[in-house]
């Protein structure tokens, strides 16, 4: 348990030394800022309540389509194709870790990237609310905070994909591409086979929505809480497989 917390640490200072990360960090917290402010200035134009009590769900949703995808991308690839490419792996397993305690640490800090920014969206637009005067009651923050929860389990679901298509990649570069291109043709695969769409990790980008939808069943939402953490399981044993046995 030690060498693992030890590992564990040293992937967060790892990633905090990245540029990468520290500028995803800052946006995270400026871009709601900034569009509370353009919203903000819109007000005279539109005649809309600037910011709402529903502001950070609005951002949330744009956060968990985009932005947190793409921090997983470039993470992931940092964290495994990178490190294959600069021999920085061999590093990692010469010390008294094995391939597990490495694969687990680097799961485990990539998914601290991911509650980080959603902390930071939450505490920022819950601030701008107070500044908006549009501060939620305890029963819309309590709906707010499950819906981040939601959101979490469906943006480490996606990353567990992503952690075993970045096993069959030597260069960060070439993954990067790859992930936006599937992640794209995953997105719209749903609208030309229906199907697809319930056996894709991709499709529940937004599945925090469904939590706060007073007609979805309690069946639904088990059902599709099951089928993501079973989608983490399942991608993160295939990622696993691919890096014990990945020469390095």
């Amino acid at each position: 348990m030690h060498r693992w917390r030890a590992g564990y640490l040293n992937e967060l200072y790892l990633l905090l030394y990245r540029k990468k990360v520290v500028m995803f960090a800052i946006f995270s917290a400026i871009l709601p800022v900034l569009l509370a402010i353009s919203l903000g200035a819109l007000q005279p134009i539109l005649g809309l309540i600037a910011v709402s009590q529903s502001f950070p769900i609005e951002m949330l949703t744009i956060y968990t389509s985009i932005w947190i995808p793409l921090f997983i991308f470039t993470v992931t690839g940092d964290l495994f194709p990178n490190e294959v490419a600069s021999r920085t792996l061999k590093l990692a397993l010469l010390r008294p870790n094995s391939r597990f305690q490495v694969f687990g640490t680097k799961v485990a800090a990539l998914g601290t990237g991911i509650a980080g920014i959603l902390i930071v969206l939450g505490i920022v637009t819950f601030i701008c609310n107070l500044f908006a005067g549009t501060s939620a009651n305890f029963t819309d923050s309590f709906h707010m905070f499950k819906a981040y929860i939601a959101a979490f389990v469906s943006m480490f679901a996606l990353s567990a994909l992503f952690i075993f298509v970045s096993q069959f990649f030597k260069s960060a570069s070439s993954f990067m591409v790859f992930s936006l291109v599937l992640y794209a043709a995953a997105k719209i695969a749903p609208f030309l086979m229906s199907p697809i769409a319930a056996f894709s990790p991709a499709s529940y980008t937004d599945w925090h929505m469904l939590w706060l939808s007073q007609t979805v069943s309690a069946g639904k939402l088990l059902t599709t809480t099951l089928f993501l953490i079973s989608s983490c399981m399942l991608f993160l044993a295939l990622g696993y497989y691919k890096f014990d046995r990945k020469e390095v």
